[in-house]
């Protein structure tokens, strides 16, 4: 495993990633022009693109998935905007401890998620390969993914809502309407 490091100061400026080859992007049918689409690259991994890439035709950029990249921060008049977000023509993300341009993002419609740095901004260190070195961020909310079960009983209803214990809800009509509005428990 490897991760990337700041050229000018040695700042760590990725989790601990795998090399893969560059995969050729999402189905377009994935791709939206009103939402955010889905990264590149799977998380954890990296690749570099050996062809020409932005206006000062670079090569062997190290492409990852955004959010794989650590200690950066948008140089708010470097970016550049297309159709509503984010194109990657110029650099516009710095290391967070030098400000040195080291990768652009792009994250635009029609196109896939992406950062990529640049090879002489950027040095790749080797790093222990540990077993699950990188946790699922959304492990504690991951059966939210899940269908709620089938709470239906009779005939059409709407489709059913994830019951969510935790918060509690508040009746706003029905007898006894101040002592449900004016309860001590803890706001939702």
């Amino acid at each position: 495993m490897e991760s990337l490091q700041c050229a000018s100061c040695g700042n760590e400026l990725s989790v601990p990633l795998r090399l893969v080859e560059l995969p050729a992007g999402p189905h377009w049918s994935l791709l939206d022009h009103h939402h955010v689409n889905p990264p590149r690259l799977q998380p954890g991994t990296y690749a570099i693109d050996a062809a020409v890439y932005g206006r000062d035709q670079v090569v062997n950029t190290f492409v990852l998935s955004p959010g794989d990249v650590r200690g950066t921060r948008f140089v708010h008049d470097l970016v550049q905007v297309g159709c509503w977000s984010l194109v990657a023509w110029n650099p516009c993300v710095a290391c967070e401890k030098c400000c040195a341009l080291v990768a652009s993002r792009t994250d635009d419609c029609d196109v896939a998620q992406e950062t990529r740095f640049y090879p002489s901004m950027v040095v790749l260190t080797t790093c222990d390969d540990k077993a699950g070195i990188i946790p699922d961020p959304f492990a504690l909310i991951a059966d939210w993914d899940n269908e709620a079960p089938d709470t239906r009983r009779y005939g059409w209803v709407p489709k059913p809502v994830r019951q969510r214990p935790e918060l509690t809800a508040t009746r706003w009509s029905g007898r006894d309407v101040k002592s449900d509005l004016y309860r001590d428990d803890p706001p939702a």
